[in-house]
């Protein structure tokens, strides 16, 4: 399976319009530059201060005792960074705003940590949008990261290695249980793709992890080794109440 030449011609495309038209921080807008040191510096960057499996930033090292009484489907999953301030900022403007140009700036980002985390992955599939969202947005912001994070990583990028087989309500207010089963059979693999590999699994945001339990166990039955999990941001999960985006915008 080659690997995807399409991200490369396209950041040369970028470069060419940033020499015309100078970029602007994706997380405070200022020109120049297309994520500011300020931005960097407000950024709360996760690296390994995590649970070793799910990544949850409550526990700064080992295993947490959810994944201790309940073993996750996926390998490991991990963040770049917070939820808050700048990261948020970006997420937004990448999933609501239409600025594709984010895939590629926050691919940048990611790709250090996940080159320093040493995953063996064989391939780069990204979470599955439904095609309502699809229509109603017109892209899957996960995709527009992980063909880059393929590129940067020199490893096969498939898009259409998972699929969403059915409409979901948004996790967003959600208890931990009733995360769970709003995802459950939400995604298929497809065997031909996923079958004898290790698969790292692309999305913006992970909340609960239940997104990517159940984008691991669709892998898993369709014959994938070990499945992984990045996104470029965690939101903390502490009550089943709190509104993910009020609660990042005040951390």
């Amino acid at each position: 399976m080659p690997v995807d030449l399409a991200p490369r011609v396209y950041q040369l495309l970028l470069t060419g319009l940033d020499w015309l038209f100078p970029p602007d921080c994706c997380g405070c807008g200022k020109s120049g530059v297309h994520w500011c040191n300020e931005c960097q510096s407000r950024s709360h960057v996760i690296g390994d201060d995590c649970c070793e499996v799910c990544g949850d930033i409550s526990v700064p090292n080992g295993v947490c005792k959810r994944c201790q009484s309940d073993t996750p489907e996926f390998t490991s999953v991990r963040s770049w960074a917070m939820y808050q301030g700048p990261v948020r900022n970006a997420v937004h403007r990448l999933k609501y705003k239409g600025d594709f140009s984010l895939g590629s700036s926050l691919a940048k980002l990611m790709i250090p940590a996940l080159q320093a985390i040493n995953w063996p992955v064989d391939i780069v599939i990204p979470v599955p949008s439904s095609l309502a969202r699809l229509s109603e947005r017109g892209y899957n912001q996960a995709a527009l990261i992980a063909r880059f994070i393929a590129a940067g990583l020199q490893v096969p990028y498939v898009g259409k290695g998972l699929t969403k087989v059915r409409d979901t309500r948004s996790q967003v207010g959600l208890q931990l249980e009733e995360r769970k089963a709003n995802v459950v059979g939400a995604f298929e693999a497809v065997g031909e793709h996923a079958s004898g590999k290790r698969v790292l699994v692309i999305d913006d945001v992970t909340t609960s992890g239940s997104t990517m339990n159940e984008c691991a166990k669709a892998l898993k039955y369709a014959g994938s080794h070990d499945v992984y999990g990045y996104t470029f941001a965690r939101a903390t999960y502490t009550h089943p109440n709190v509104d993910v985006d009020a609660q990042a915008s005040v951390m």
